[in-house]
């Protein structure tokens, strides 16, 4: 049976800084992406920055809390719907909460460390895999953490759920071995975004990652010429 041909992704967590890049990097490549938001503002900015790939069609957006599944189906079958089809996930939502040894975390932190880090990424891949199968060619692609394997002092929730990401690449990877669809994880260590030089601003910011960069690797990860890559947890940490 031939394969659609359909070259278009999910980016989850696609208005952020590392977001914007991977966007734009996919749209450069020839694909057309849906990425899930919660800022409005946030979305309206990217669409603006994009906004000969918004006005054609090749860029959508869908606000959705991919914590919970009704609303993590419903943007993978909106993106669907809007692009015709779906061969790449690129999981990007997350957050950061820390800075506290366990002793002094309460329950409350633990669970939105695993619910917006790894729930929403299994829930996202459940949702894309059918599609990407169908593709032929289908990436799953996870941003991980440094901390995922280094695990800092203060950071045990939010290492814990992004370690969780590693193993959900590599078990998907086995599931999937024979489907055509890929799965990896990218480990990135601090992202020269302009949040971060504010919350770190005597660090040597030339050190950091940035976000091109990872945009590219991804770029490599998402293409049909990566089958080969998959189960692979990859560091890019620049030379912090």
């Amino acid at each position: 049976m031939e394969m659609p041909t359909v070259e278009a992704a999910l980016v989850t967590g696609g208005t952020g800084a590392l977001g914007r890049a991977v966007v734009s990097r996919f749209l450069a490549d020839g694909m057309a992406v849906a990425v899930t938001y919660f800022s409005e503002k946030e979305w309206r900015d990217l669409a603006a920055a994009e906004a000969d790939a918004s006005r054609s069609g090749k860029l959508q957006g869908f606000r959705a809390d991919l914590t919970d599944e009704a609303a993590a189906r419903g943007a993978v079958e909106a993106a669907v719907n809007s692009l015709g089809g779906l061969r790449v996930l690129a999981h990007l939502a997350g957050g950061y909460a820390g800075g506290v040894d366990l002793e002094q975390v309460d329950v409350k932190t633990v669970r939105q460390m695993i619910d917006t880090n790894l729930l929403t990424a299994m829930l996202a891949a459940k949702h894309v895999i059918p599609h990407a199968k169908r593709s032929g060619a289908g990436r799953l692609l996870f941003i991980s953490s440094r901390g995922a394997i280094e695990c800092y002092p203060g950071s045990g929730p939010y290492a814990a759920a992004k370690a969780g990401l590693l193993a959900l690449a590599v078990t998907l990877s086995k599931e999937l071995k024979e489907s055509g669809v890929t799965a990896n994880a990218v480990l990135p260590s601090v992202i020269d975004t302009a949040a971060n030089r504010a919350s770190m601003p005597k660090a040597d910011h030339s050190t950091w990652v940035k976000p091109s960069e990872i945009a590219g690797l991804l770029s490599y990860l998402a293409s049909r010429g990566a089958q080969s890559v998959s189960g692979a947890l990859i560091p890019i940490y620049g030379r912090a």
